[in-house]
């Protein structure tokens, strides 16, 4: 179940004022419109400036918004309870006014899970059938030869059996692959073959051939895969990272990857985005960088604003919110 807390509403009749990202298209701010008619809708400035027709606000979608100017934005508008951040994570909301003023923040958990799962799918597949090294032997014009995996003879291991962890192991698991994964609480989940607590991170890491980190990034999760979580790991494993940057040490992954300690791996994340052009990720063997895109897609503002209606809905009744963040300290 969801995580919920209740933010306080304005009543079933609506009546209150929120605030938007000027990053939410006029077309979407009309259709919030149409839907909450009671409700007043302003749009902030780039820079998270509060219009005056916003100034009583008590809500706030964040839609790509810099932290600094959602300090702005909260600081212009005293009265806000509850911000929902288009983000998978909190992390990019988790401004110092958030804790201080005890405001609910919540996040659109679901929006991007389809189009993760499918991204990771296409990694694995890639890998598993040496595209990389037909690509590579195409640019030589060389008439290569490689030895691919089966799908099905590949086991999963998800480090965060979360939304997103859910769609990458329903997509796997579709292709005939063993899924098995890990989650704070070690329940059962649909499409995996297994889930165990992270107290057991290191046997999901020994069994699987693919490990996909899909966890959020709290203190907890910061530099989890280390150079003793790549220890663990198979010799001929795939490592896949679209989490966040934070959740692995680099240098102990280049380190793994030089020494072929893994076989590989993929990173949508990193602690410095955009990625300088002389940072050496860029030249390590056997390592896949993408530009923190595993989440695209053309429906993800429909997806965020689907999520964030279901909450303005239970703001306004005075119901619990759903994905809300438990504790500020733990991140999640």
């Amino acid at each position: 179940m969801a995580d919920e807390r209740t933010a306080g509403g304005d009543g079933a009749d609506g009546g209150a004022t929120v605030l938007l990202s000027p990053h939410v298209s006029a077309a979407h701010a009309e259709q919030l419109r149409q839907r909450f008619p009671t409700v007043r809708f302003a749009t902030l400035g780039a820079d998270g400036a509060v219009p005056e027709a916003g100034a009583d606000a008590t809500a706030l979608l964040r839609v790509a918004l810099s932290k600094d100017a959602l300090s702005t934005a909260l600081r212009g508008a005293p009265q806000v309870r509850w911000v929902h951040t288009s983000t998978a994570g909190f992390d990019w909301a988790l401004v110092p006014e958030i804790e201080q003023r005890g405001i609910t923040l919540t996040r659109s958990a679901s929006s991007y899970a389809i189009a993760i799962g499918e991204f990771v799918v296409s990694l694995v597949c890639s890998w598993a059938k040496r595209l990389p090294q037909l690509a590579a032997a195409q640019h030589e014009r060389r008439w290569a030869s490689v030895e691919p995996l089966e799908l099905a003879d590949l086991t999963i291991g998800v480090v965060g059996a979360g939304g997103i962890g859910h769609e990458v192991a329903k997509r796997c698991q579709a292709l005939g692959m063993r899924v098995i994964g890990t989650k704070r609480s070690a329940e059962p989940r649909p499409h995996f073959d297994l889930v165990v607590g992270p107290e057991r991170m290191d046997e999901v890491l020994a069994e699987a051939d693919v490990v996909v980190l899909a966890c959020p990034l709290t203190p907890e999760t910061r530099g989890l895969i280390d150079a003793h979580a790549l220890a663990q790991m198979r010799p001929g494993a795939l490592l896949v990272n679209v989490a966040r940057g934070g959740v692995v040490v680099t240098d102990d992954l280049v380190a793994a990857l030089e020494a072929r300690r893994i076989d590989a791996a993929a990173l949508d994340a990193f602690d410095e985005e955009p990625l300088p052009a002389e940072h050496l990720l860029w030249q390590v063997p056997n390592l896949i960088v993408t530009p923190h895109t595993s989440f695209k897609s053309p429906h993800n503002l429909e997806r965020v604003l689907g999520e964030f209606e279901d909450n303005l809905t239970r703001f306004l009744a005075g119901a619990p919110l759903r994905n809300a963040l438990r504790d500020a300290s733990l991140g999640y």
